[in-house]
């Protein structure tokens, strides 16, 4: 809890909702997750992120979808195949390491809309509210991965933390954030990095903390409407996640992603607003099933780092 240094240095970054279920431009694209991540150009990946002066990334070990990119045991053990064959995460890692870009972490605190198999594996739908049973054993896979990867997670974007009755989209009702121990989440996520810094989201256009102790605002919104009056927001680093291009992932349709949906000149308002308070931006940009970025978006992302350098 407080001010993230980095994060205020370093501006905004960028995220990539690179999922199992997103679309490639042209069909028939991948028909799997190894082939899809066997063909991600990590290298290419983090010139684009170079290229557009972004200080870090936010990037899925997965979603709900049953299948993540890196290695991890207890996902493993309770239903084999659901990693990936290629560590994917950990080559993004060592590459984004190599150019000083930090990493954080994303994947959701709950698995009310993944796989039936998964789901029962970790006992998701055992108990309607406190969860307990699956909290101890995600949490498990939360540690490997923070041990495992050290210092090359600066820290987790963890999605998901609802109030259920508040979102009419979930399969289930009866849960909510009570459900969370926060020192425990802590723990496992910071295990192998203390210094990680972590942000749960309650939803999308909800600029507010789940608990006061997390270190920095999740910020997921729709619009450019919000912006901080001070670098704090009760205690917690000002960040705001905003989506650029496709409503967060490609996965409508194959096709090309769509333009960047605000003018350079709503970009810049908005960032201009946010860096004079110290608050950290990051602009999520839609990503094909072969890795490539939205080109117009990227293109747009290099022109508000050029005019941020007097270019």
């Amino acid at each position: 809890m407080g001010e993230v240094k980095w994060m205020q240095e370093r501006g905004y970054g960028i995220m990539v909702h690179y999922l199992s279920n997103i679309k490639p431009e042209k069909e028939p694209g991948f028909q799997s997750w190894d082939e899809m991540t066997e063909a991600f150009p990590v290298k290419t990946f983090a010139d684009e992120v170079e290229r557009m002066g972004a200080g870090w990334v936010i990037f899925p070990f997965g979603q709900n979808s049953g299948k993540y990119c890196s290695y991890n045991s207890v996902l493993e053990d309770a239903v084999p195949g659901s990693c990936s064959k290629r560590d994917l995460m950990w080559e993004v890692a060592q590459e984004l390491k190599r150019r000083d870009i930090r990493l954080i972490a994303y994947i959701p605190s709950e698995m009310d809309s993944n796989t039936e198999q998964l789901r029962e594996k970790f006992g998701w739908d055992l108990d309607v509210e406190d969860k307990s049973v699956f909290q101890k054993k995600y949490q498990e896979v939360i540690r490997e991965w923070a041990e495992r990867f050290g210092t090359l997670l600066s820290g987790w974007w963890f999605d998901g933390c609802y109030n259920s009755w508040e979102k009419d989209f979930l399969r289930t009702q009866g849960w909510s954030n009570e459900r969370f121990d926060y020192a425990e989440w802590k723990a496992a996520a910071c295990a192998g990095n203390p210094e990680a810094v972590i942000a749960m989201c309650p939803g999308a256009e909800a600029m507010k903390y789940v608990f006061r102790e997390q270190d920095y605002l999740a910020g997921e919104a729709n619009t450019l409407n919000h912006r901080p009056e001070s670098t704090l927001i009760d205690g917690m680093q000002w960040h705001c996640l905003v989506w650029l291009d496709c409503r967060w992932g490609h996965w409508e349709k194959a096709g090309k992603i769509e333009a960047p949906r605000f003018t350079d000149k709503e970009i810049w308002d908005f960032y201009d607003g946010c860096r004079r308070v110290k608050g950290g931006v990051t602009w999520n940009i839609g990503i094909y099933q072969d890795g490539r970025l939205a080109e117009d978006t990227v293109e747009q992302i290099v022109r508000l780092k050029n005019r941020l350098n007097g270019e």
